[in-house]
């Protein structure tokens, strides 16, 4: 769920978003720092993990404040018990600081570039 969406069409958000997590189902805030984030949606709304948008995450080993939004957001995530989820990660030296910093899940052209669905399953069983 992006941030604009939900802010948008708040109360059916909540009420919709609340169904799906009764139900078991894990909810993610994309792009998040980007648009209207406040801190009382992330009290309301059910997510389980938050992530990261890849503008600070992609600049966080060259500007101290990128890096210092990134870690103040993953420690919040882990306060919520939510999982803190890094968008965009290109390089090992960003892996390594998102380590460092506590990242739970990492994502990015560093791993893998999106692909079709029989290309994953090939990609897949390379790495095992």
């Amino acid at each position: 769920v992006t941030e604009s969406a939900l802010i948008d069409e708040l109360a059916k958000s909540l009420e919709c978003l609340t169904r799906l997590r009764m139900k078991g189902f894990q909810l993610s805030i994309d792009d998040f720092g980007t648009g209207h984030s406040s801190l009382i949606q992330l009290h309301r709304i059910p997510f389980s993990e938050i992530k990261i948008d890849q503008s600070f995450i992609m600049k966080m080993t060259q500007d101290p404040e990128a890096s210092a939004i990134v870690e103040t957001v993953i420690i919040l995530s882990h306060k919520l018990k939510m999982r803190s989820v890094a968008e965009g990660i290109e390089d090992e030296n960003v892996l390594n600081a998102l380590k460092v910093a506590g990242c739970d899940i990492a994502q990015g052209y560093h791993f893998a570039k999106p692909m079709p669905y029989n290309a994953l399953k090939v990609w897949i069983k390379g790495k095992s």
